[in-house]
């Protein structure tokens, strides 16, 4: 019988990361006393697929669903671990940028490079459970919201008061980035610098407008990882000149830009505080609502701590490829006893890292982890994990979950990697398996955004949120029917795509 099940898909996830990953699951367990989740992922060099047994999931869910309806005190603590455990991990990673690791003793590489792993499985263990908290067509989060609402607001009124409170009510770093690189636009003076290439144009800020350099150079030591998730590129002043490239291009005033995003974000405030005097919530009731917001902002801020520990963890990753001779890549591709054994002297199959770098497929049994490799891999797909079915009722309508609203039309570009993003053009539609932080620059064009997967809180959403783009997110099928050049209206009202 085959009892794995493919659930999702994600991109440039490299051995190291996906191992350390499905080990987190066998903490998850313990830190909210839930069943264990039996996930693992089939990894290959640009794309993961994650497999489950439905089943665990689903006993995962109703568990912790209970704990948390029993006491909301669950959740909060969940959301408060993801923001400590994150922030000391980022403080202690941050050491790999400013000292020089070269002087490193093998065992103080060692003890860093285990001590992050320590962190990153405990940030996994409960990031995991907030998505525990959507099984198959059932949101928590988002049923909770609109159920509490429901009993108060009629179907318009509610469609509003539920787009008000699911807005974060912080930023995220992504949108703090681009306030602080409009910021550095602003005090531009000459924006037709703008119009010569990259490489140009800072050597000019240099020579010319010297302020303005050192505030670029400032906001990429800030935010060079941003877009990095698990294996970058990380961003370069260059890549940020192209953002302000851009501004020029669309006659985007900075200033009034960022007047905007302030005005925006207090109408939130001053909407959320209308409601929260109409709607008349009993104690319980504004809990679960206000926990909503925080819920939106924090998945993808536990996210980004961990996006800026891989970019610090690449700079030790170096320094181990330096001393064993390895690229980058077979770091990656390494386990933590081999690296320790290879600095140590021990004689390392290299072949077997680079055979585990081309595929692999890693599962938790017990509280161990398996990994298969080279043909055990085919071996274990065959016969363990079920084919993906997918029913195609009608090729033309396409239906999902509203996360920004908005009617648009425009022409279809399939984007999931940073390599994909040199096809996109201003008024594009992106369709895309799942968004993530590596495409934002492509987002930033689009008119529209369509994902086959996620719910409120995935990256989509968050960030069609703060960009005000039209986006429809859980379609399931929209990458298996729409193609690149297709014109398509999307709805994003009512979460409907129409393939004209």
């Amino acid at each position: 019988m085959k009892e794995w099940e493919k659930i999702a898909i994600d991109y440039n996830s490299f051995f190291w990361r996906n191992y350390i990953w499905t080990k987190s699951l066998i903490n998850q367990s313990k830190i909210t006393d839930t069943p264990q989740i039996y996930m693992g992922i089939k990894g290959y060099p640009k794309k993961i697929d994650y497999i489950a047994k439905i089943s665990t999931w689903e006993d995962a869910h109703n568990n912790l669903l209970k704990q948390i309806e029993k006491d909301i005190s669950v959740l909060e603590n969940i959301l408060d671990e993801t923001v400590n455990n994150g922030e000391k991990m980022n403080l202690f990673t941050s050491q790999f940028l400013t000292d020089d690791l070269s002087k490193y003793s093998t065992n103080k590489v060692i003890k860093s490079y285990k001590l992050h792993t320590k962190y990153n499985i405990k940030e996994y263990a409960y990031g995991v459970l907030v998505p525990v908290l959507d099984f198959r067509h059932l949101h928590f989060i988002e049923d909770k919201l609109k159920e509490i609402l429901s009993n108060k607001l009629d179907k318009e009124e509610l469609e509003k008061a539920y787009f008000v409170f699911t807005q974060p009510i912080e930023d995220s770093f992504a949108l703090e980035q681009e306030k602080s690189i409009l910021n550095v636009y602003s005090k531009l003076p000459d924006k037709e610098l703008l119009t010569e290439d990259a490489s140009t144009i800072l050597e000019k800020l240099e020579n010319y407008y010297p302020e303005v350099y050192k505030l670029l150079k400032e906001h990429t030591l800030k935010y060079t990882w941003v877009f990095y998730v698990y294996s970058g590129p990380a961003f370069t002043e260059g890549d940020f000149i192209e953002t302000m490239k851009y501004y020029k291009k669309k006659d985007i005033d900075p200033q009034n830009k960022l007047n905007q995003l302030e005005q925006e974000r207090k109408e939130v405030f001053k909407k959320r505080e209308e409601y929260f005097k109409k709607l008349n919530l009993n104690k319980e009731e504004r809990k679960y609502v206000e926990i909503v917001s925080r819920a939106v902002y924090l998945k993808p801020r536990r996210k980004d701590y961990q996006s800026k520990s891989y970019y610090h963890l690449e700079f030790l990753q170096k320094e181990v490829a330096k001393r064993l001779n390895w690229s980058l890549s077979q770091v990656r591709s390494a386990l933590l006893e081999e690296i320790e054994d290879g600095l140590n002297g021990k004689e390392i199959n290299i072949d077997l890292i680079n055979e585990r770098y081309k595929k692999h497929i890693i599962i938790p049994i017990g509280n161990e982890v398996k990994i298969y490799q080279g043909e055990e891999v085919d071996k274990f797909e065959k016969e363990h994990i079920k084919e993906e079915e997918i029913i195609l009722e009608n090729s033309n309508i396409i239906t999902g979950q509203s996360a920004f609203p908005g009617i648009v039309k425009g022409t279809v570009k399939r984007i999931d990697l940073p390599d994909d993003m040199i096809k996109m053009k201003d008024g594009d539609i992106i369709v895309s398996t799942a968004t993530t932080p590596s495409i934002v620059p492509a987002i930033r064009k689009a008119r529209a955004i369509v994902a086959d997967e996620g719910g409120l809180t995935c990256h989509a959403s968050i960030v069609s949120r703060e960009f005000k783009i039209p986006c429809v997110v859980g379609t399931k099928i929209g990458t298996k029917i729409l193609k690149d050049g297709d014109e398509v209206e999307v709805d994003a009202t009512k979460g409907i795509i129409k393939k004209l």
